[in-house]
């Protein structure tokens, strides 16, 4: 049992603490304690700050991750805590201060030999995985912590980043793709038993024309995606064979994605909602609307299945079989020409009889 309050304290400066508080929130996340300030306004109220930060850093935590910068450098309250964190590493043996460099910067008062981590390369997530190695006390002949499969959770999508097993590329693009997903379920939810909210009023005579235009939009849309899936992008993200993809590129390829299955909702959701005083009228746009059912199962369907063929796939490589994954998926944006004839012929005989 560890005798530290904390098991790792950060230091850095206020204008990089967008980049800190993404890997303190995935470092908590795998339920580890950290030491950061936001988290720590009542422990921190009433109390002398030059005696409290010594302490944190010289006697109650494991580590010390300290985010090096041109900021860092150049801050005097970044000096005085950078003291308490060097005063710590001469006095231990073993390794205590990881410093993160986010830019050039050279840090004075820290030995040249100190191996740092490229934060701007690794990015948060790689910088967690990297602390949660660290802790985990997983060293180069250890098994690691990666279980084999997808990642599930953000933990485990650290830990893949962080030890990079055979075909980590396509595991956290996979994992990626259902987060994204999940974060879209109540909209999904919404689209399929047709709820929306209100929205712009639309008049008679203006219908067919934001019907026309609605059809344009979700064809653009369905159009975008080819973009998502061609070859060069997915080069850029994953890599040509034998060498390693790209984190930024991977969850990059992985938004987009995830976008487009967001735009399709978002549309038919915009249709449904057009308020209007005739049934005929509301009845085309909810018909229309119905062009979105087949690209968004279509997608929703991709993700999961992606996930179940990659879960395999670290064990596959590992045996020695020659995996070749294919990500290719076409959009049909049709199904509803029935639904929409009959609902446009319906608000056409309303006008004539109107």
């Amino acid at each position: 049992m560890s005798s530290y309050e904390y098991d790792v304290a950060v230091t850095f400066a206020g204008e990089d603490r967008a980049f800190v508080e993404d890997v303190v929130r995935q470092v908590k996340a795998a339920g580890f304690k950290v030491f950061y300030d936001q988290d720590e306004q009542v422990a921190l109220w009433g109390e002398d700050m030059t005696e409290f930060f010594p302490t944190v850093y010289e006697e109650r935590s494991r580590f010390a991750v300290m985010f090096v910068s041109r900021h860092y450098a150049a801050k005097a309250w970044t000096r005085f805590e950078r003291r308490s964190v060097l005063l710590r590493a001469i006095r231990q043996e073993s390794a205590y201060v990881l410093p993160v460099q986010l830019d050039a910067t050279k840090l004075d008062g820290l030995r040249e030999s100190v191996v740092y981590l490229d934060g701007v390369e690794q990015g948060p997530s790689g910088i967690a995985a990297a602390i949660l190695y660290k802790l985990g006390g997983v060293h180069s002949g250890g098994g690691g912590l990666f279980n084999g499969y997808v990642p599930r959770n953000e933990y485990e999508a650290t830990v893949v980043v962080g030890e990079r097993p055979a075909g980590w590329e396509f595991l956290l693009f996979a994992y990626s793709l259902v987060k994204g997903t999940e974060q879209l379920q109540e909209q999904y939810f919404d689209h399929k038993m047709g709820f929306a909210r209100v929205g712009a009023h639309i008049p008679l005579d203006e219908v067919l024309a934001v019907v026309q235009r609605e059809m344009a939009t979700v064809l653009s849309i369905a159009r975008t995606f080819k973009a998502v899936l061609a070859p060069g992008p997915q080069q850029s993200a994953f890599g040509i064979p034998g060498e390693p993809g790209n984190v930024d590129g991977i969850l990059h390829l992985a938004d987009r994605f995830v976008a487009v299955y967001g735009s399709f909702l978002d549309w038919a959701a915009r249709l449904r909602g057009y308020a209007t005083e005739h049934d005929e009228a509301h009845d085309l746009f909810a018909s229309t609307a119905r062009y979105a059912d087949r690209p968004v199962e279509q997608l929703r369907d991709f993700v999961y299945k992606f996930r179940d063929s990659v879960d395999p796939l670290h064990e596959k490589v590992m045996a020695g079989e020659n995996v070749n994954l294919e990500i290719t998926l076409a959009l049909d944006v049709g199904g509803a020409d029935a639904g929409f004839s009959s609902a446009r012929k319906r608000f056409l005989q309303a006008r004539l009889e109107s």
